[in-house]
Protein backbone atom coordinates (compact mmCIF):
# COMPACT_ATOMS: atom_id res chain seq x y z
CA UNK A 1 0.00 0.00 0.00
CA UNK A 2 3.12 2.36 1.45
CA UNK A 3 4.78 1.80 -2.30
CA UNK A 4 1.52 2.30 -4.34
CA UNK A 5 0.78 5.83 -2.81
CA UNK A 6 4.29 6.39 -3.39
CA UNK A 7 4.11 5.46 -6.94
CA UNK A 8 0.90 7.79 -7.17
CA UNK A 9 2.50 10.81 -5.38
CA UNK A 10 5.87 10.95 -7.29
CA UNK A 11 3.53 10.44 -10.42
CA UNK A 12 1.45 13.02 -9.51
CA UNK A 13 4.25 15.47 -8.51
CA UNK A 14 6.04 14.74 -11.94
CA UNK A 15 2.57 15.34 -14.13
CA UNK A 16 2.41 18.56 -11.88
CA UNK A 17 5.72 19.22 -13.40
CA UNK A 18 5.09 18.27 -16.61
CA UNK A 19 1.83 20.78 -16.79
CA UNK A 20 3.89 23.77 -15.01
CA UNK A 21 6.73 23.27 -17.96
CA UNK A 22 3.54 22.93 -20.36
CA UNK A 23 1.79 26.45 -18.83
CA UNK A 24 5.19 27.74 -18.95
CA UNK A 25 5.81 27.32 -22.47
CA UNK A 26 2.76 27.99 -23.62
CA UNK A 27 2.94 31.31 -21.90
CA UNK A 28 6.45 31.89 -23.50
CA UNK A 29 4.73 31.39 -26.85
CA UNK A 30 1.67 33.22 -26.59
CA UNK A 31 3.76 36.19 -25.02
CA UNK A 32 6.09 35.69 -28.47
CA UNK A 33 3.42 35.68 -30.30
CA UNK A 34 2.29 38.90 -29.17
CA UNK A 35 5.39 40.75 -29.20
CA UNK A 36 5.73 39.61 -32.78
CA UNK A 37 2.26 40.81 -33.35
CA UNK A 38 2.73 44.04 -31.75
CA UNK A 39 6.80 44.77 -33.47
CA UNK A 40 5.69 43.50 -36.96
CA UNK A 41 1.79 43.61 -37.30
CA UNK A 42 0.07 45.89 -35.28
CA UNK A 43 -1.60 48.25 -37.18
CA UNK A 44 -1.99 52.03 -36.13
CA UNK A 45 -4.44 54.27 -37.31
CA UNK A 46 -2.89 57.88 -38.47
CA UNK A 47 -3.51 60.74 -35.84
CA UNK A 48 -3.05 64.40 -36.23
CA UNK A 49 -4.06 64.79 -39.58
CA UNK A 50 -7.26 67.48 -39.15
CA UNK A 51 -8.17 68.80 -42.86
CA UNK A 52 -8.70 66.91 -46.04
CA UNK A 53 -5.52 68.55 -47.60
CA UNK A 54 -3.47 67.27 -44.29
CA UNK A 55 -4.87 63.31 -45.46
CA UNK A 56 -3.89 64.48 -49.04
CA UNK A 57 -0.46 65.14 -48.15
CA UNK A 58 0.29 63.02 -45.43
CA UNK A 59 -2.78 60.38 -45.35
CA UNK A 60 -1.95 56.38 -46.04
CA UNK A 61 -3.81 55.37 -49.01
CA UNK A 62 -2.93 51.58 -48.36
CA UNK A 63 0.65 50.98 -49.74
CA UNK A 64 2.49 50.58 -46.85
CA UNK A 65 2.15 46.94 -46.13
CA UNK A 66 3.40 46.21 -49.40
CA UNK A 67 5.30 49.52 -50.66
CA UNK A 68 6.38 50.76 -47.18
CA UNK A 69 10.06 51.65 -46.30
CA UNK A 70 11.18 51.22 -42.69
CA UNK A 71 11.33 54.93 -41.46
CA UNK A 72 14.75 54.80 -40.04
CA UNK A 73 15.77 53.48 -42.97
CA UNK A 74 14.70 55.72 -45.25
CA UNK A 75 15.40 58.50 -42.83
CA UNK A 76 19.35 57.08 -43.16
CA UNK A 77 18.98 56.49 -46.80
CA UNK A 78 19.93 60.13 -48.31
CA UNK A 79 22.65 60.50 -46.11
CA UNK A 80 24.26 57.21 -46.99
CA UNK A 81 24.12 57.19 -50.47
CA UNK A 82 23.74 60.70 -51.79
CA UNK A 83 25.30 59.84 -55.02
CA UNK A 84 22.13 58.08 -56.04
CA UNK A 85 20.17 61.54 -55.97
CA UNK A 86 19.95 63.70 -58.80
CA UNK A 87 21.63 66.44 -56.58
CA UNK A 88 22.24 67.87 -53.15
CA UNK A 89 19.82 68.42 -50.72
CA UNK A 90 18.60 64.65 -49.54
CA UNK A 91 15.26 63.91 -50.64
CA UNK A 92 14.89 67.51 -51.81
CA UNK A 93 16.35 66.78 -54.63
CA UNK A 94 13.61 65.34 -55.96
CA UNK A 95 11.71 68.16 -56.04
CA UNK A 96 9.45 66.89 -53.55
CA UNK A 97 8.40 70.04 -51.02
CA UNK A 98 9.15 69.79 -47.46
CA UNK A 99 6.81 71.85 -44.80
CA UNK A 100 8.83 72.83 -41.77
CA UNK A 101 7.85 70.33 -39.01
CA UNK A 102 7.23 67.67 -41.17
CA UNK A 103 9.09 64.35 -40.93
CA UNK A 104 8.29 63.49 -44.34
CA UNK A 105 8.03 65.84 -47.63
CA UNK A 106 4.42 66.61 -49.16
CA UNK A 107 3.59 63.06 -50.75
CA UNK A 108 4.94 60.32 -48.45
CA UNK A 109 2.68 58.89 -45.22
CA UNK A 110 4.15 57.79 -41.87
CA UNK A 111 1.96 54.66 -40.60
CA UNK A 112 2.94 51.83 -38.08
CA UNK A 113 2.14 48.33 -39.40
CA UNK A 114 4.41 46.66 -36.35
CA UNK A 115 6.86 49.59 -36.80
CA UNK A 116 6.68 52.99 -38.64
CA UNK A 117 6.79 52.62 -42.28
CA UNK A 118 6.91 54.90 -45.41
CA UNK A 119 5.28 54.85 -48.61
CA UNK A 120 4.10 57.49 -50.94
CA UNK A 121 0.30 58.70 -51.95
CA UNK A 122 -1.56 60.83 -54.53
CA UNK A 123 0.35 64.31 -53.15
CA UNK A 124 3.47 62.56 -54.63
CA UNK A 125 2.34 63.10 -57.75
CA UNK A 126 -0.08 65.95 -57.39
CA UNK A 127 1.64 69.02 -55.67
CA UNK A 128 2.36 71.85 -57.45
CA UNK A 129 4.87 74.33 -56.61
CA UNK A 130 5.31 77.67 -58.30
CA UNK A 131 7.20 80.96 -57.57
CA UNK A 132 6.86 84.33 -58.37
CA UNK A 133 10.20 85.49 -58.42
CA UNK A 134 13.37 84.21 -58.65
CA UNK A 135 14.20 84.27 -55.08
CA UNK A 136 10.70 84.94 -53.67
CA UNK A 137 9.22 81.58 -51.30
CA UNK A 138 7.72 78.75 -52.79
CA UNK A 139 3.90 78.29 -53.39
CA UNK A 140 2.32 75.03 -52.53
CA UNK A 141 -1.14 73.58 -54.46
CA UNK A 142 -2.54 70.77 -53.62
CA UNK A 143 -4.27 68.79 -55.57
CA UNK A 144 -2.14 70.31 -58.54
CA UNK A 145 0.07 68.90 -61.43
CA UNK A 146 3.39 68.44 -60.13
CA UNK A 147 5.88 69.98 -61.69
CA UNK A 148 8.94 70.13 -60.04
CA UNK A 149 8.81 66.11 -59.02
CA UNK A 150 10.40 63.35 -60.26
CA UNK A 151 9.08 60.11 -59.10
CA UNK A 152 11.42 57.92 -61.10
CA UNK A 153 15.06 59.29 -59.78
CA UNK A 154 12.68 58.48 -56.44
CA UNK A 155 12.63 54.68 -57.56
CA UNK A 156 16.24 54.75 -59.49
CA UNK A 157 17.41 55.65 -56.10
CA UNK A 158 15.67 53.57 -53.83
CA UNK A 159 16.93 50.50 -56.01
CA UNK A 160 20.43 51.41 -56.49
CA UNK A 161 21.26 52.14 -52.45
CA UNK A 162 19.72 48.59 -51.99
CA UNK A 163 22.41 47.51 -54.51
CA UNK A 164 24.71 49.05 -52.76
CA UNK A 165 27.23 47.12 -50.58
CA UNK A 166 27.18 49.74 -47.39
CA UNK A 167 23.50 48.59 -47.37
CA UNK A 168 23.75 46.13 -44.22
CA UNK A 169 23.05 45.75 -41.20
CA UNK A 170 26.34 47.41 -39.21
CA UNK A 171 26.39 50.23 -41.63
CA UNK A 172 22.69 51.32 -41.85
CA UNK A 173 22.58 50.95 -37.97
CA UNK A 174 25.53 52.93 -37.40
CA UNK A 175 23.95 55.81 -39.38
CA UNK A 176 20.43 55.54 -37.49
CA UNK A 177 22.85 56.12 -34.67
CA UNK A 178 23.77 59.24 -35.36
CA UNK A 179 20.14 60.56 -35.30
CA UNK A 180 18.03 58.19 -32.97
CA UNK A 181 18.67 55.47 -30.23
CA UNK A 182 16.79 52.24 -31.12
CA UNK A 183 14.98 50.31 -28.23
CA UNK A 184 17.72 47.10 -27.56
CA UNK A 185 14.57 44.98 -29.19
CA UNK A 186 13.69 47.51 -32.37
CA UNK A 187 17.48 47.14 -32.96
CA UNK A 188 17.67 43.18 -32.96
CA UNK A 189 14.36 43.58 -35.31
CA UNK A 190 16.43 45.98 -37.66
CA UNK A 191 19.50 44.21 -37.70
CA UNK A 192 18.39 40.40 -38.28
CA UNK A 193 15.33 41.22 -40.13
CA UNK A 194 14.04 44.84 -41.64
CA UNK A 195 17.37 45.55 -43.03
CA UNK A 196 17.95 42.65 -44.91
CA UNK A 197 14.19 42.00 -45.69
CA UNK A 198 14.21 45.60 -47.12
CA UNK A 199 17.10 45.27 -49.26
CA UNK A 200 16.00 42.30 -50.81
CA UNK A 201 12.66 44.22 -51.71
CA UNK A 202 14.31 47.26 -52.88
CA UNK A 203 16.24 45.02 -55.44
CA UNK A 204 13.43 43.21 -56.39
CA UNK A 205 11.45 46.24 -56.93
CA UNK A 206 14.51 47.46 -59.15
CA UNK A 207 14.11 44.90 -61.33
CA UNK A 208 10.64 44.90 -61.71
CA UNK A 209 10.71 48.56 -62.92
CA UNK A 210 14.05 47.85 -65.36
CA UNK A 211 11.76 47.82 -68.25
CA UNK A 212 12.08 51.90 -68.24
CA UNK A 213 15.43 51.80 -68.66
CA UNK A 214 14.83 51.33 -72.23
CA UNK A 215 12.46 53.53 -72.52
CA UNK A 216 13.19 57.53 -72.27
CA UNK A 217 13.82 59.42 -68.92
CA UNK A 218 10.52 60.86 -67.22
CA UNK A 219 11.72 63.90 -66.27
CA UNK A 220 10.29 65.87 -63.07
CA UNK A 221 6.77 66.48 -63.85
CA UNK A 222 5.99 63.64 -65.74
CA UNK A 223 5.20 59.24 -65.05
CA UNK A 224 4.25 56.94 -67.45
CA UNK A 225 1.43 55.73 -64.86
CA UNK A 226 -0.30 52.42 -66.58
CA UNK A 227 2.82 50.54 -68.35
CA UNK A 228 3.75 49.40 -64.72
CA UNK A 229 0.08 48.58 -64.45
CA UNK A 230 0.17 46.24 -67.41
CA UNK A 231 3.20 44.59 -67.12
CA UNK A 232 2.80 44.23 -63.33
CA UNK A 233 -0.92 43.60 -61.88
CA UNK A 234 -2.48 42.72 -65.19
CA UNK A 235 0.31 40.63 -66.20
CA UNK A 236 0.53 41.44 -70.01
CA UNK A 237 4.16 41.48 -70.73
CA UNK A 238 6.65 44.23 -71.38
CA UNK A 239 6.02 45.29 -74.53
CA UNK A 240 7.57 48.46 -76.74
CA UNK A 241 5.23 51.60 -75.80
CA UNK A 242 5.72 54.77 -74.19
CA UNK A 243 3.27 56.02 -71.48
CA UNK A 244 5.12 58.81 -70.66
CA UNK A 245 2.48 62.29 -69.77
CA UNK A 246 1.96 65.10 -67.41
CA UNK A 247 0.78 64.52 -64.03
CA UNK A 248 -2.17 66.27 -64.17
CA UNK A 249 -4.65 68.04 -61.70
CA UNK A 250 -6.73 66.87 -59.84
CA UNK A 251 -9.08 69.86 -58.28
CA UNK A 252 -12.96 70.86 -59.62
CA UNK A 253 -13.45 67.10 -60.03
CA UNK A 254 -17.39 67.61 -59.74
CA UNK A 255 -17.17 70.00 -62.80
CA UNK A 256 -15.56 66.91 -64.59
CA UNK A 257 -18.29 64.69 -63.50
CA UNK A 258 -19.17 63.38 -67.38
CA UNK A 259 -15.99 64.01 -68.88
CA UNK A 260 -13.64 61.29 -70.09
CA UNK A 261 -10.76 60.83 -67.43
CA UNK A 262 -7.16 60.37 -67.27
CA UNK A 263 -5.15 62.21 -70.64
CA UNK A 264 -6.21 59.70 -73.32
CA UNK A 265 -10.02 59.06 -71.38
CA UNK A 266 -9.52 55.38 -70.71
CA UNK A 267 -11.70 55.66 -67.56
CA UNK A 268 -15.23 57.92 -67.26
CA UNK A 269 -15.44 56.72 -63.57
CA UNK A 270 -13.86 59.12 -61.02
CA UNK A 271 -14.38 56.66 -58.19
CA UNK A 272 -12.52 54.02 -60.32
CA UNK A 273 -10.07 56.12 -61.21
CA UNK A 274 -9.10 56.74 -57.40
CA UNK A 275 -9.53 53.02 -56.59
CA UNK A 276 -7.39 51.68 -59.35
CA UNK A 277 -4.36 54.52 -58.76
CA UNK A 278 -4.16 53.58 -54.89
CA UNK A 279 -3.92 49.82 -56.32
CA UNK A 280 -1.17 51.33 -59.33
CA UNK A 281 0.63 52.07 -55.81
CA UNK A 282 0.44 49.10 -54.29
CA UNK A 283 -3.08 49.45 -51.71
CA UNK A 284 -4.42 45.37 -52.13
CA UNK A 285 -7.91 44.68 -51.66
CA UNK A 286 -6.92 43.70 -47.51
CA UNK A 287 -5.04 46.44 -46.72
CA UNK A 288 -7.23 49.26 -48.70
CA UNK A 289 -8.47 51.68 -46.37
CA UNK A 290 -12.12 53.16 -47.66
CA UNK A 291 -12.75 55.14 -45.23
CA UNK A 292 -9.42 57.69 -46.18
CA UNK A 293 -10.16 57.11 -49.89
CA UNK A 294 -13.94 58.58 -49.71
CA UNK A 295 -12.40 61.47 -47.83
CA UNK A 296 -9.94 62.23 -50.49
CA UNK A 297 -12.66 61.41 -53.00
CA UNK A 298 -15.37 63.89 -51.36
CA UNK A 299 -12.40 66.40 -51.00
CA UNK A 300 -10.93 66.49 -54.74
CA UNK A 301 -14.62 66.99 -55.92
CA UNK A 302 -15.44 69.91 -54.18
CA UNK A 303 -11.60 71.48 -54.20
CA UNK A 304 -11.29 74.24 -56.72
CA UNK A 305 -8.91 75.43 -59.00
CA UNK A 306 -6.05 77.88 -57.29
CA UNK A 307 -6.53 81.33 -57.70
CA UNK A 308 -4.38 83.11 -60.20
CA UNK A 309 -1.61 85.33 -58.80
CA UNK A 310 -2.30 87.31 -62.01
CA UNK A 311 -4.79 90.18 -60.91
CA UNK A 312 -6.24 93.42 -62.85
CA UNK A 313 -5.26 95.34 -59.31
CA UNK A 314 -1.73 94.72 -59.43
CA UNK A 315 0.23 97.75 -59.54
CA UNK A 316 0.98 98.63 -63.21
CA UNK A 317 4.96 97.94 -63.38
CA UNK A 318 3.81 94.17 -61.90
CA UNK A 319 4.14 91.35 -64.44
CA UNK A 320 1.35 89.75 -62.98
CA UNK A 321 -1.07 92.76 -63.55
CA UNK A 322 -3.61 91.63 -66.10
CA UNK A 323 -5.16 94.49 -68.74
CA UNK A 324 -8.77 94.34 -68.34
CA UNK A 325 -9.75 95.47 -72.24
CA UNK A 326 -6.67 93.05 -73.47
CA UNK A 327 -8.89 90.14 -71.43
CA UNK A 328 -11.96 91.22 -72.56
CA UNK A 329 -10.88 90.79 -75.94
CA UNK A 330 -9.56 87.83 -75.32
CA UNK A 331 -12.26 86.22 -73.55
CA UNK A 332 -14.10 86.93 -77.29
CA UNK A 333 -11.07 85.22 -79.49
CA UNK A 334 -11.66 82.17 -76.21
CA UNK A 335 -15.49 81.54 -76.83
CA UNK A 336 -14.97 82.03 -80.94
CA UNK A 337 -12.24 79.40 -81.04
CA UNK A 338 -11.75 77.59 -78.19
CA UNK A 339 -14.83 77.39 -75.79
CA UNK A 340 -16.29 74.47 -78.07
CA UNK A 341 -13.23 72.19 -76.62
CA UNK A 342 -12.46 73.85 -73.35
CA UNK A 343 -15.30 75.99 -72.10
CA UNK A 344 -17.25 74.36 -68.99
CA UNK A 345 -20.38 74.16 -71.19
CA UNK A 346 -18.01 73.19 -74.41
CA UNK A 347 -19.95 70.53 -76.93
CA UNK A 348 -16.91 68.43 -76.80
CA UNK A 349 -15.30 69.37 -73.45
CA UNK A 350 -14.60 66.84 -71.40
CA UNK A 351 -15.09 64.19 -74.55
CA UNK A 352 -12.24 62.35 -76.40
CA UNK A 353 -10.66 64.29 -79.62
CA UNK A 354 -9.16 61.68 -81.99
CA UNK A 355 -5.89 62.14 -82.24
CA UNK A 356 -5.79 61.85 -85.96
CA UNK A 357 -7.67 65.30 -85.72
CA UNK A 358 -5.20 66.01 -82.90
CA UNK A 359 -2.37 65.27 -84.63
CA UNK A 360 -0.64 65.37 -81.15
CA UNK A 361 1.94 62.47 -79.95
CA UNK A 362 -0.11 59.11 -80.19
CA UNK A 363 2.34 56.75 -77.99
CA UNK A 364 0.39 57.32 -75.13
CA UNK A 365 -2.72 56.64 -76.98
CA UNK A 366 -0.84 53.05 -78.68
CA UNK A 367 0.23 52.46 -75.05
CA UNK A 368 -3.29 51.15 -73.70
CA UNK A 369 -5.20 49.02 -75.27
CA UNK A 370 -8.56 46.54 -75.56
CA UNK A 371 -6.55 44.19 -73.99
CA UNK A 372 -5.26 46.50 -71.03
CA UNK A 373 -9.05 47.21 -70.52
CA UNK A 374 -10.83 44.30 -70.13
CA UNK A 375 -8.13 42.99 -67.82
CA UNK A 376 -8.57 45.94 -65.50
CA UNK A 377 -12.65 45.62 -65.43
CA UNK A 378 -12.13 41.96 -64.25
CA UNK A 379 -9.34 42.76 -61.79
CA UNK A 380 -9.52 40.24 -59.10
CA UNK A 381 -13.44 39.39 -59.92
CA UNK A 382 -13.36 38.09 -56.18
CA UNK A 383 -13.28 41.24 -54.94
CA UNK A 384 -15.55 43.98 -55.35
CA UNK A 385 -13.48 46.82 -56.36
CA UNK A 386 -16.29 48.02 -59.00
CA UNK A 387 -14.23 48.05 -62.10
CA UNK A 388 -16.72 48.28 -64.80
CA UNK A 389 -15.41 51.61 -66.81
CA UNK A 390 -11.85 50.65 -68.26
CA UNK A 391 -11.82 51.26 -72.20
CA UNK A 392 -9.96 51.05 -75.20
CA UNK A 393 -9.13 55.03 -76.37
CA UNK A 394 -7.45 56.29 -79.26
CA UNK A 395 -7.00 59.76 -78.39
CA UNK A 396 -6.90 63.00 -76.30
CA UNK A 397 -9.63 64.58 -74.01
CA UNK A 398 -10.26 67.89 -74.57
CA UNK A 399 -10.26 69.88 -70.73
CA UNK A 400 -11.23 72.35 -68.68
CA UNK A 401 -8.84 75.04 -68.28
CA UNK A 402 -9.35 76.24 -64.75
CA UNK A 403 -5.87 77.08 -63.02
CA UNK A 404 -3.81 76.94 -66.80
CA UNK A 405 -1.42 79.39 -66.04
CA UNK A 406 -0.19 76.79 -63.49
CA UNK A 407 -0.73 73.60 -66.05
CA UNK A 408 2.59 73.95 -67.98
CA UNK A 409 4.72 72.64 -69.76
CA UNK A 410 2.08 71.84 -72.04
CA UNK A 411 -0.41 68.96 -74.20
CA UNK A 412 -0.58 65.81 -72.55
CA UNK A 413 3.57 65.31 -72.33
CA UNK A 414 4.50 68.20 -71.70
CA UNK A 415 5.92 69.29 -74.61
CA UNK A 416 5.51 72.24 -75.01
CA UNK A 417 6.76 74.87 -72.39
CA UNK A 418 4.24 78.04 -72.90
CA UNK A 419 1.11 78.65 -73.47
CA UNK A 420 2.80 80.98 -76.23
CA UNK A 421 5.09 78.30 -77.81
CA UNK A 422 1.73 76.35 -78.39
CA UNK A 423 -0.28 79.20 -80.44
CA UNK A 424 3.03 78.79 -82.83
CA UNK A 425 3.01 75.71 -85.67
CA UNK A 426 4.67 72.94 -84.06
CA UNK A 427 8.05 74.09 -86.20
CA UNK A 428 8.28 77.36 -84.52
CA UNK A 429 7.84 75.44 -81.12
CA UNK A 430 11.30 75.13 -79.32
CA UNK A 431 12.83 71.46 -79.65
CA UNK A 432 14.79 71.72 -76.58
CA UNK A 433 13.85 73.31 -73.15
CA UNK A 434 14.24 72.66 -69.48
CA UNK A 435 11.56 70.99 -67.27
CA UNK A 436 11.16 71.15 -63.39
CA UNK A 437 11.97 74.88 -62.64
CA UNK A 438 9.57 76.41 -60.54
CA UNK A 439 9.53 80.54 -61.01
CA UNK A 440 6.47 81.10 -63.46
CA UNK A 441 6.81 82.93 -66.48
CA UNK A 442 4.39 85.53 -66.46
CA UNK A 443 4.98 86.79 -70.39
CA UNK A 444 4.58 83.64 -72.03
CA UNK A 445 2.05 81.93 -69.64
CA UNK A 446 3.79 78.64 -68.02
CA UNK A 447 7.50 77.95 -66.25
CA UNK A 448 10.77 79.51 -67.14
CA UNK A 449 12.11 76.87 -70.02
CA UNK A 450 15.33 78.40 -70.68
CA UNK A 451 18.27 80.25 -69.51
CA UNK A 452 21.12 79.23 -66.94
CA UNK A 453 18.64 78.78 -63.77
CA UNK A 454 16.43 76.41 -66.07
CA UNK A 455 19.35 74.56 -67.26
CA UNK A 456 20.85 74.39 -63.58
CA UNK A 457 17.80 73.50 -62.06
CA UNK A 458 15.53 71.66 -64.67
CA UNK A 459 15.46 68.31 -66.92
CA UNK A 460 16.27 68.65 -70.54
CA UNK A 461 13.60 67.81 -72.56
CA UNK A 462 14.29 66.80 -76.19
CA UNK A 463 11.41 66.89 -78.24
CA UNK A 464 12.79 65.09 -80.81
CA UNK A 465 12.60 61.48 -78.57
CA UNK A 466 10.27 58.98 -78.81
CA UNK A 467 7.04 59.98 -76.87
CA UNK A 468 8.43 63.91 -76.12
CA UNK A 469 6.98 64.71 -79.79
CA UNK A 470 5.51 68.70 -79.35
CA UNK A 471 3.26 68.30 -83.00
CA UNK A 472 -0.41 69.01 -83.53
CA UNK A 473 -2.97 71.07 -81.15
CA UNK A 474 -2.98 73.92 -84.24
CA UNK A 475 -5.81 75.31 -82.80
CA UNK A 476 -4.89 79.06 -82.08
CA UNK A 477 -1.67 78.90 -84.57
CA UNK A 478 -3.47 80.90 -87.00
CA UNK A 479 -4.44 83.89 -84.99
CA UNK A 480 -2.93 87.28 -85.52
CA UNK A 481 -0.45 88.18 -83.32
CA UNK A 482 -2.90 90.82 -81.49
CA UNK A 483 -5.21 87.87 -80.56
CA UNK A 484 -2.83 85.54 -79.70
CA UNK A 485 -1.55 88.36 -77.01
CA UNK A 486 -5.60 89.05 -76.10
CA UNK A 487 -5.82 85.51 -75.62
CA UNK A 488 -3.00 84.92 -73.35
CA UNK A 489 -4.10 87.80 -71.53
CA UNK A 490 -7.38 86.26 -70.73
CA UNK A 491 -6.14 82.64 -69.70
CA UNK A 492 -3.87 84.37 -67.02
CA UNK A 493 -6.81 84.71 -65.50
CA UNK A 494 -8.20 81.40 -65.30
Amino acid sequence: MFKKATYWAISGLKHSKLMRVALAVLILALGATFVAWYKLFREVEQVGLKTPEEWFKYGSIGSEASQGIPYWIWRVMPKMFPEYLPGPGGYAALGVPWERGRETPVGFSIKTIGFPRVAFNCAFCHTARYRLEPDGSPTLVVPGPAPTINTQAYARFIAAAARDARFNPDAILSEIDRVYELPWLDRLIYRYLLVPSTKKALIKYGQQFGWTEEKPDWGPGRIDPFNPIKFGILQMGTDGTIGNADMPPLWNMKARAKHALHWDGLNTDFHEVVVSSAIGDGTTYKSVPEDNLERLEKWLWEVPAPASPFGFDKAADSPYRVDAKRAAAGKAVFDQHCADCHAAEGKRTGSVIPVGELGTDRHRVDMWTAEAAKRYNAYQKEYDWGMRHFQDVDGYVSVLLDGIWLRGPYLHNGSVPTLRDLLKRPEERPAVFYRGYDLLDPVNVGFVAQGAAAEQTGFRYDTRVPGNGNQGHLYGTELTEEQKQALLEYLKSL
